[in-house]
């Protein structure tokens, strides 16, 4: 006699599903579908919901009598420490030298500048791991988050705008400035750099003193150049210099010799009588 699927059949069967777990609840659906006839798996699948691969796999344990045990912990994916045991330790030790606190010191979370790029090239430049056995960048920052370094920027701390000494510092300064101004054998410049100037014909991110404009497509710059100058503050005179490197000591001393002759003109000696 073969069944048929109805409201309470469905709601008894889901209640007994429920209550089963493995083997026995397969053997059960395989006796339903059994009893439903020729074409029950099909009919179990579109009215009940049930999978053909699991309703298979229990008619071959009902016919058969042999009961097919799951493999349910060679599932899916191990931990990274179930292969590497001393990631964890290596990470936790990474994490804690390069993170830092808050500077309000208002949470105790620690915020790690570490990126998990670079904790891979140290896991395989120091640490030794095998290139092929370390764990992808996102990967190990899913496991720095995990160890309690958060992913964070960290401000930094901002210093005082003003010491007590701060006051001494600049009369003394102001003291100085005025005796050298006030003394015709002194001369006072002042001299400072500037940022670094991409030279070309950009149409973002760099300047072009030429009358051309900016080309359709950005292009590689033509030059960085680092601004120099040097301003003498009694006549205004300002003296503007470039280089492709760093504005070293011996550049900023190389300036101040090539405007010598021009400054020395202007010093009044006093030669005693």
């Amino acid at each position: 006699m073969e069944l048929r699927i109805t409201p309470e059949l469905k709601r008894v069967w889901k209640q007994t599903l429920g209550q089963l777990t493995g083997a026995s609840r397969r053997v059960f659906m395989a006796s339903v579908v059994r009893g439903l006839g020729r074409g029950g798996a099909r009919q179990a699948e579109m009215a009940l919901g049930w999978d053909r691969t699991t309703l298979r796999k229990g008619l071959h344990e009902l016919k058969s009598g042999v009961v097919c045990v799951d493999a349910v912990s060679q599932r899916g994916r191990k931990p990274l420490e179930a292969t590497l045991t001393g990631l964890e330790a290596d990470l936790r030790e990474m994490g804690e030298a390069a993170s830092q606190t808050d500077p309000t010191f208002r949470t105790t979370q620690l915020y790690r500048r570490l990126t998990a790029g670079e904790a891979r090239r140290r896991l395989i430049g120091e640490k030794g791991y095998p290139p092929d056995s370390v764990p992808s960048e996102r990967s190990l920052r899913r496991k720095l988050t995990a160890l309690g370094f958060r992913p964070r920027r960290v401000a930094k701390s901002k210093p005082l705008r003003k010491v007590p000494e701060t006051d001494a510092i600049f009369e003394a300064v102001h003291r100085i400035n005025r005796e050298a101004d006030a003394d015709e054998g002194t001369i006072r410049v002042s001299v400072d750099t500037k940022a670094v100037v991409a030279i070309g014909q950009l149409s973002r991110g760099g300047k072009s003193r030429q009358a051309h404009q900016a080309l359709d497509h950005d292009l590689e710059k033509v030059a960085k150049l680092t601004p120099f100058a040097i301003h003498r503050p009694d006549t205004a005179e300002t003296w503007l210099s470039f280089t492709t490197g760093s504005a070293t000591a011996d550049f900023m001393a190389d300036r101040l010799q090539a405007i010598w002759p021009t400054l020395k003109k202007t010093i009044v000696l006093h030669i005693p009588s």
